[in-house]
This record gives C-alpha cells, structure tokens and sequence, in this order.
C-alpha cells in the first residue's frame, strides 16, 4: 500500500539509552560498516562460530560474516516517533536485513547473491521512536556491510511486513530469536542448567536475553514464532528455599542498569522493584513503580505425567513475587488421562499459608476431567492486575473474559515499608518426584508487564 509520508525535521540530541542493545549516540546508527568490529551491534552466535568480521567488504576492509540462521547482529536504534525511514546495506550471499518496530517486522532478503548486493527496508516508526535492526544468515550464510538508516522525504511504499498468522498475529518470526521477536529488556531468565558450576540455575541477565539469548530446549523461537520455555522435573532450581525446577522471567524494571542491583539486601524497596500503592509513602518514594499489571497469552504444550499423583501436571505460569512469599500464583494443571486442564489462583499472606481460588474447573477434583477445562495447545491469555491491596485476576479467551477473581489482601502483611514486589511469567514446573526425563512446556505469544 502506497502512503503520503510527511517531511521529516530531526532534532538534535535524541533521548537515547532506551535499550541494552548499544544505541547510535551522534547518528541514526553506529558502527555500519564493522571497520572497528561489531561495535555497537548485540551479538548473537549460540554455536560460538556463526559471527565473525570478514576482510570481504563492499567498502572499506571489513564487513560481517554471519553463516547461519542460528547466528544474528542486531542494533537498537532511537527514532523521531511516528516518522518514515529506510534502512539499506549491502550483503553478500543469503542473508536478511530487517526492523523490528513494536509488533511489526519489515524486512528484504538476498538469498543468492554472488556479489555485492544492495537491500532496502522502508518502515515507519511507531510512537516510541524505539527500532531494532537486525540482521541473520540463510543457508550457506552471507556478508553484510555498509548499513545506514535515513529519514524518508515524500512519498514511500513500506516494504514488505511480516506477521505470523499461526502466532495469532502478534508479528513472531519463526526466525528470530525471542529476545528479537519480544521486548526482554525488562527481564532475567532462569533456566534449568548450572553451566557456571554454583550449585544453583543459571541466570540469564536483560543484556544477553535482550541480544539474543536461546537455549534449546529450555528456552527458545518455536516454529510458530512463539517463545518456548520448558522445566523437567529434576535439575538445578534458583536456591535452597525451592525444590521445583523452572525455565521463568524475572521482571527488572531497571532495563538493563546494573548500577541498580536486583534487590536491596535490608529488603527495602528499590528502583528495580515496585510496591502496591497500600504501602507507606517512603516506600513507594523508594520503589520503581507502585501497582502493576501482568498480561500474557500463550498455550501449555505438555504437562508433566510421572511421579506422585499429586504433583502430574502442575505448573506456575505467573506470579506476583515479595520479598520471601507470593501474594499471587496463577496455576495450571493437566493431570494424565485427562483431556483437559484446570486454572486456579493461590495467595500467600506474608508468612502465612497459601489460600487457594478456583478460576477454571476445580483444583481439589483429581478425579474429573474438567469439562469447562482448556486443553494442550489451546491459546489463552491471563492479567494479573494490582491495585493496593486488592489483586485482579483474569483468564482471557478470544477477546472475553472466562474466568476471574478479585485477592482481597488486606492484612496479608505486604503494604510495609520493607516489602518489595516483581512479576514472574513462564514455566515453574511444581513437580520434583517424577522421572528426570519428564516436563512442562508452554509457548508465550505475548508477555508484557505495565505500571500505573
């Protein structure tokens, strides 16, 4: 579709740091011709061979070498909102350039080019200005050098965008990585292996889950675009305190800051955290955020079937977490045998025992198969929503709410001056006694946390 695009006046000094991703600080982008390496550019090569500088170059001495799909460059970039631009470069051999803006990606493709070859993208910024820029190898891998990003004057065609309509079109690439198909600035990742040895899961910091971070088959892109996270049974868990094995997101509003720590360790709040707005003034004056919502869609791909009867099939697959204990866990649980799945609630007052909701079928009926109950591979959404001292939560079907119940906390303990609060989305896996080859997984489509 042809579009009348407006002129374009920047102003100087953009507002950039937006990303973990480097950002271009005096241009639109930095480093687009890899003469003084990948500079600016996050680095993706899981294999550890997939990326390299190349002497083969359209100008200069260097370009970028990426072999495989499994490797990616990509760069974050502040934009004027709302404003039209083309992205262009050259590439050498098969290969894809592309923008990710928001939910859309655009993107132009070279598949055989024995020589230099110029590609374009012409997209369309979105209101936050925030773009990423990426580029990935196809089949036997490609060069790619002198990329640039310029502001569009007049009339222009944007190029060809993808959506991925087996991911409900929420603009998933099967071929990128989850940290290019999602905003994962504001998360860490905790998944079920001890790589450094410490005796606990390993985590993944925002910089390296932003730039690309997979591991298959705990956390990675699914055919469908969808990002896929799985828990055995048995394997590294996150402390001594848990049992249970988890591939899950911590949320971190400092995006990436490391001169903000995690959490403070007098367990006061601070800029990483957030409090409900029930808590004291000098709380929230301390606190990243007050009051939260947690909204995600996705489907259960397995759910666990050995081990005590008890345990078959139970997963976390979102919470409200404090300091020690959990104001909200949103469960799902699909025994063996059964056809369908059940949803239920819990809340955890400040020391106390958990408190448990039925949202869907019923949590204590192992017996039935719930017949109101959603199956494997059926996609939902839930919104987890606080607002002081009362939690909403939601389980969303096709545009209408099927489930809810509203946690009324008050005297659960958590409105003190050293509370603080973080959501946690993915696949917590509440079984430990079953065989170590058995799991859970579900696949995400949308995972968002917003603050009032």
């Amino acid at each position: 579709m042809r579009r009348r695009l407006s002129s374009l006046i920047l102003g100087a000094g953009l507002s950039l740091g937006l990303s973990s991703l480097a950002i271009a600080q005096t241009a639109l982008m930095a480093d687009g011709g890899f003469e003084a390496g990948i500079g600016a550019w996050a680095e993706h090569d899981p294999n550890g061979k997939d990326v390299s500088i190349s002497g083969d170059a359209f100008l200069g001495e260097k370009s970028v070498k990426i072999l495989s799909k499994d490797g990616n460059i990509q760069q974050a970039i502040q934009l004027a909102p709302n404003q039209p631009y083309t992205l262009s470069a050259h590439i050498k051999g098969s290969g894809v350039i592309g923008v990710k803006v928001g939910k859309e990606i655009f993107f132009d493709a070279n598949m055989k080019a024995k020589k230099w070859s110029p590609v374009s993208v012409t997209f369309e910024s979105d209101d936050t200005g925030l773009v990423y820029v990426f580029a990935s190898g196809r089949n036997k891998g490609a060069r790619f050098d002198d990329f640039d990003v310029s502001p569009v004057d007049g009339e222009a065609e944007t190029s060809t965008r993808f959506i991925s309509r087996e991911s409900g079109g929420y603009g998933l690439s099967p071929d990128f990585t989850p940290g290019q198909n999602f905003d994962l600035l504001g998360w860490t990742l905790s998944v079920p292996v001890d790589e450094n040895k410490d005796g606990k899961a390993d985590n993944i910091k925002e910089r390296d889950l932003a730039g690309g971070f997979t591991m298959k088959p705990w956390f990675y892109t699914g055919d469908d675009g969808g990002m896929v996270m799985r828990a055995p049974n048995k394997g590294p868990t996150t402390s001594k305190n848990t049992k249970n094995v988890r591939s899950e997101l911590r949320g971190m509003l400092r995006r990436g800051d490391s001169s903000i720590s995690t959490r403070n360790n007098d367990g006061t709040p601070n800029k990483n955290n957030w409090v409900f707005s029930s808590a004291p003034q000098k709380a929230k004056d301390k606190a990243g955020a007050v009051d939260g919502t947690l909204t995600a869609t996705l489907k259960i791909d397995r759910t666990t079937e050995s081990g005590k009867k008890i345990h078959h099939g139970v997963i976390v697959i979102g919470q409200i977490h404090a300091k020690h204990d959990e104001p909200v866990k949103l469960f799902y649980r699909k025994r063996a045998g059964h056809k369908n799945g059940v949803i239920f609630a819990s809340h955890e007052p400040s020391g106390g025992d958990d408190i448990y909701y039925d949202l869907i079928g019923e949590r204590k009926n192992y017996k039935d198969d719930p017949m109101n109950g959603i199956p494997l591979d059926e996609v939902f959404s839930y919104e987890i929503k606080a607002r002081g001292n009362f939690i909403d939560v939601r389980i969303i079907q096709d545009g209408a709410i099927i489930a809810a119940h509203t946690i009324d906390q008050t005297g659960s303990g958590y409105d003190a001056a050293d509370e603080f609060m973080y959501f946690k989305a993915g696949v917590y896996n509440q079984n430990n006694t079953g065989r170590a080859d058995d799991y859970a997984q579900a696949t995400f489509y949308e995972v968002k946390a917003s603050f009032d």
